[in-house]
């Protein structure tokens, strides 16, 4: 059972000034220890939901719960933003006149001197900036520039983080190891993640719950397997990867590239195929083949599939 802060979201709405609402009605309650995700076409709000979460946009409609107090707007108070909850987006909000070093340590405050050394030193290394400690941060590159920027909002030691697509710069090694790295922290600090993300992928990955909205509101809420395995519809399921749809008497199967049988098996339905092409995919081979009706699907295996004339689902 987790303890601490708990982060509410109540019919909360918003909208820029004169303009039809960006998203209104939005419920969302995130647990500390927590990783959120949520997912969805651009432009449906996403990106300016975390701003409200974090304090820096002033919501329309509804309210929004720290710990069961209200969180302020920017009209409500002097400082914008609440200091449990650290917003990581694109705008590397850090000092460009410091260094690498100096920006991390500047969050540190509430430590000792010898604690904030060995921290400042942690992240350092876990984010690879060691490098370019000692550099002003305005020297640095644009990926250098986004992970300072987590690694400074990671040293406030927030209970709830807000991440807006923070791993666009990132190759895979760096990828998997800050994700797996902010996994463990939220589980050992019981700190909440909210990550926004159009990355299928990283929401599976990562997300204890996955979120899809559209349509000015959440629409969904479920597990990674169920969005993975059980989507309701072909535009959520291809947020998760590849999808396949097919017609069997009138009625529509989804499935995955891997949920097939190439021999007949109870309960599942056979699908002629007419093998088309064939790419290499690393750990499989990625088949594509025509249907009936000209629509194209593809199955992952081991090895090319051109003989193949029938499959089951």
């Amino acid at each position: 059972m987790f303890s601490g802060l708990s982060l509410k979201l109540k019919h909360i709405g918003f909208n820029y000034a004169l303009s039809k609402p960006v998203f209104k009605g939005v419920e969302l309650e995130v647990s500390p220890g927590e990783i959120c995700s949520i997912v969805g076409p651009s432009g449906t709000g996403k990106s300016t939901l975390l701003k409200c979460m974090a304090g820096q946009l002033q919501i329309s409609q509804g309210e929004i719960l720290i710990d069961g107090h209200k969180l302020l707007g920017p009209q409500e108070k002097l400082v914008a933003g609440h200091p449990e909850i650290a917003l990581v987006n694109q705008n590397f909000e850090q000092d460009e006149y410091f260094t690498v070093s100096e920006n991390i340590a500047n969050q540190l405050h509430h430590l000792n001197r010898q604690d904030r050394l060995s921290f400042v030193q942690e992240l350092l290394t876990i984010f690879e900036l060691n490098s370019v400690s000692n550099k002003k941060s305005k020297k640095i590159s644009g990926g250098e520039k986004q992970r300072l920027s987590m690694a400074c909002a990671l040293a406030k030691e927030p209970k709830y983080l807000l991440l807006d697509e923070p791993f666009v710069h990132f190759d895979v090694h760096l990828h998997r190891k800050i994700g797996t790295y902010l996994k463990e922290l939220a589980k050992i600090r019981e700190m909440g993640v909210v990550l926004v993300t159009h990355n299928g992928a990283e929401a599976l990955s990562w997300s204890n719950r996955i979120l899809m909205m559209y349509k000015g509101n959440i629409q969904r809420s479920y597990t990674p397997e169920m969005a993975y395995y059980k989507p309701k519809t072909l535009f959520e399921g291809r947020f998760f990867g590849d999808l396949n749809s097919v017609y069997i008497q009138e009625k529509q199967y989804l499935f995955r590239p891997n949920e097939y049988s190439l021999v007949p098996e109870n309960n599942k339905l056979a699908v002629s195929v007419t093998f088309r092409k064939s790419q290499f995919n690393g750990p499989f081979i990625e088949n594509y083949f025509q249907l009936k009706n000209k629509n194209e699907i593809v199955l992952y295996a081991s090895t090319e599939l051109k003989e193949i004339k029938e499959i089951y689902v």
